[in-house]
């Protein structure tokens, strides 16, 4: 009997934790000059969405500056490092975001600076999906260059977490 409680409990632990209804990911899009992009990605969020009434919050969602990762390492460490200065700066923080039909704000700290973003969500099931764009320049990050190739001004975010009732 205790054999069949524990099986089942596994089993009911392992649902939830690799279920992709209870996963999260932010992916940061960046474009370069003359062409191409590149993602930044984490499944490395901290914080809670809630959902009530209607309503969606969100507040102090934090990802740790040195979980993104492009897939190249070099690149890695020049937007930890250099850019971002990961250990200066160790998080990327969503202070408050609230929304409703669809459309949000929040504000947004990168490296200290704190600037208002807003965007548009959708809520399937019990996950939150938003998307925001920012300009690197308004948080201090500029000049962005190696070998001939820059990134953009401009950042597409998409954050994707599950919410609470």
């Amino acid at each position: 009997m205790v054999f069949f409680k524990l099986r089942a409990f596994v089993l009911l632990l392992s649902m939830f934790i690799f279920n992709p209804a209870f996963s999260q990911e932010a992916v940061v899009k960046l474009k370069l000059s003359p062409a191409g992009q590149f993602d930044a990605k984490t499944n490395k969020i901290e914080g809670q969405v809630k959902i009530n009434n209607g309503m969606v919050e969100a507040q102090s969602i934090r990802i740790p500056v040195e979980s993104l990762k492009t897939g190249m390492k070099l690149r890695d460490e020049h937007m930890t490092e250099k850019y971002l200065d990961a250990k200066k700066y160790p998080y990327v923080t969503l202070h408050v975001g609230k929304g409703k039909n669809n459309k949000g704000v929040g504000y947004i700290e990168i490296k200290g600076i704190k600037k208002k973003v807003q965007g548009s969500y959708k809520v399937i099931n019990n996950e939150v999906a938003a998307e925001f764009d920012l300009k690197l320049s308004d948080f201090g990050i500029s000049g962005i260059r190696y070998m001939g190739v820059g990134v953009k001004d401009e950042a597409s975010v998409k954050v994707r977490m599950p919410a609470s009732q």
